[in-house]
């Protein structure tokens, strides 16, 4: 995990799946790329193609640290979900999930909870 750990990245997701209170209210293949880079301790995304679901195209996630629980066993995790589960926009991601199987990354927001999950493969590690 740390090979990708604070790498800018492009990851071709071909298949999404939205979830809301642990039911899947959505899915279907897609062509959306997801596009990342860290600046300044912020994990910054940029997503483009054809979005069936609701999720912004440009946000940023903060950048914890390693000793801060950044890197899990199974994934590395940009954002955190706040001790208020309350949000002003339903759309903002605050949490990024990158899977060490490097096929799966999972966006979360909140108000409602809802968890994005986009299948695929990365196109480029690293520039």
């Amino acid at each position: 995990m740390k090979s990708i750990y604070l790498t800018p990245f492009v990851f071709r997701a071909t298949h999404y799946e939205e979830y809301k209170d642990g039911v899947c209210i959505g899915q279907q293949n897609v062509d959306i790329k997801i596009i990342s880079k860290v600046i300044n301790n912020c994990a910054m995304f940029h997503l483009e193609g054809d979005m069936p679901m609701k999720i912004k195209r440009n946000f940023g996630l903060p950048v914890f640290g390693v000793e801060r629980g950044d890197i899990l066993e199974d994934r590395i995790m940009y954002g955190r979900l706040p001790d208020s589960f309350s949000w002003q926009d339903p759309t903002d991601p605050l949490v990024c999930e990158i899977f060490a199987n490097k096929t799966c990354i999972r966006f979360a927001m909140l108000s409602p909870l809802m968890i994005i999950e986009f299948s695929g493969y990365f196109e480029l590690i690293g520039e």
